[in-house]
């Protein structure tokens, strides 16, 4: 059988409100404290946090960070709710006793990288996958608008060191086998690539043989040995070490670059993709576990931040637990759910016939990671300008509308009597009231 065509396989959120500028209106009878006495939340540090995020839950973000939200169409300058939920008339800010520009949360982003041996093909502009993605966080690194932002930074796979990268026997892997090789269910009238680990894989009439390749020809043959279209021969595909891959959570957890603001971690952030080369497969997996495991160490160490992971893969899961997606889709739920919440923002760079299948899949990781649907880029497009797009908007949708509450000059805030005023470009300002919950707005 010879069978063709088988393939191997934040400074913007500042920015864009920059036309609505907000004050928080701290209609918030400031409490003397006594000497001595505790200083409240907000005393000290960089307060607390306001989320005016859609249909964000009116509850503290973290720590000492007291919040409460409002959905963008409640935003009309005539309601005012007090702190008890009844409706009562107010001047915008008529009992305010200090008013101060909203400053958004700092953001701090723990980014995921596919490394794998599938990022060194092409794109339809000459560079390889591994080069467009380089080039796009390179320039999101480089961005005087993400100056502020802290980055970690990891790569999928992890690979044991020592193991080699291709095998024809189990013997070759040691104690990281065994040597996976691709095959494929062969009978006399089988005219199609069927992939097997083992006879009772086929159909009655056929065994699962080792598959192979047309070095000239292209495409997959069996069985090996045979003659190729153009004339060579059918060579085994080279074979894999079951175990070089790393799937323990360590490997994904600690970064190869650790958190540091922008712009001060750029060279540090570029020196290591530019000594990370693409091998492997894709355990992605473990290699979200970890990241959103470090992204909630890095919100417990720095509790006034917005921390998200970010996910950018050009290959489905091939290996690791958890493997289908549904159960990777779980991982991203319970970063989302947590305490503080985790969102995962997943960017998808795939060739033209693989996109469409991709799509359905890397949505539903980004919907479980809090952050509706994924990026999925197409090879045919320039990579990396849609690349370094897709990281612009989550540098300015990851801190949504969260907001930081500096400490008073005197006394301690009532958080039940904190206001927002909203001035959208060159209309009038109107104020937001204080409500206890989304369903009093």
């Amino acid at each position: 059988m010879n069978t063709r065509g088988h393939g191997t396989g934040a400074r913007a959120a500042r920015s864009a409100l920059a036309a609505s500028l907000l004050a928080l209106s701290g209609c918030a009878k400031v409490q003397p404290t006594t000497p001595g006495g505790p200083t409240g939340a907000g005393g000290t540090g960089a307060g607390a946090g306001v989320d005016a995020a859609r249909d964000a839950p009116a509850s503290a973000d973290s720590g000492a960070d007291r919040a409460t939200a409002v959905s963008d169409r409640d935003l009309t300058p005539d309601i005012r709710v007090s702190a008890d939920g009844a409706m009562g008339a107010m001047t915008d800010a008529a009992c305010a006793t200090q008013s101060v520009v909203a400053q958004t949360l700092p953001l701090d982003l723990y980014m995921m990288i596919d490394s794998s041996g599938s990022m060194t093909e092409p794109t339809a502009a000459g560079p390889t996958k591994w080069m467009a993605v380089q080039s796009a966080l390179r320039a999101f690194f480089n961005d005087p608008m993400s100056a502020g932002i802290s980055v970690g930074l990891q790569y999928f796979p992890q690979i044991q060191p020592n193991v080699p990268t291709t095998c024809s026997a189990n013997a070759a892997c040691g104690s990281f086998g065994p040597c996976d090789l691709y095959k494929t269910c062969f009978g006399l009238t089988t005219t199609q690539i069927v992939l097997c680990n083992a006879n009772s894989d086929c159909n009655a009439s056929e065994t699962c043989i080792q598959l192979g390749q047309c070095p000239l020809s292209g495409g997959s043959c069996a069985p090996i040995g045979v003659y190729c279209p153009y004339g060579d021969t059918c060579l085994p595909y080279d074979g894999y070490c079951h175990g070089r891959d790393r799937c323990d959570l360590p490997a994904y957890t600690t970064p190869a670059v650790a958190f540091a603001a922008l712009p001060g971690a750029a060279a540090a952030l570029g020196a290591s993709l530019t000594a990370r080369q693409p091998d492997g497969r894709t355990p992605t997996g473990p290699a979200l576990s970890g990241a959103l495991q470090a992204a909630r160490a890095q919100a417990a160490a720095a509790p006034d931040h917005r921390v998200a992971a970010v996910l950018v893969t050009d290959g489905l899961p091939t290996e690791c637990t958890p493997l289908d997606i549904p159960a990777i889709a779980a991982v991203a739920a319970s970063g989302a759910a947590g305490t503080p919440a985790i969102p995962t923002f997943v960017i998808g760079v795939f060739g033209p016939d693989e996109a469409t299948t991709a799509r359905p899949n890397l949505d539903a990781l980004a919907a479980g990671g809090g952050t509706g649907d994924a990026v999925v880029i197409d090879t045919s497009q320039d990579v990396t300008k849609m690349l370094q797009a897709a990281l612009n908007r989550i540098r300015t949708t990851a801190v949504a509308c969260t907001f930081k509450i500096p400490p008073p000059s005197m006394g301690t805030i009532d958080f039940n009597k904190v206001n927002v005023q909203v001035t959208p470009g060159s209309a009038a300002a109107s104020t937001i009231g204080y409500v206890k919950g989304k369903a009093s707005c």
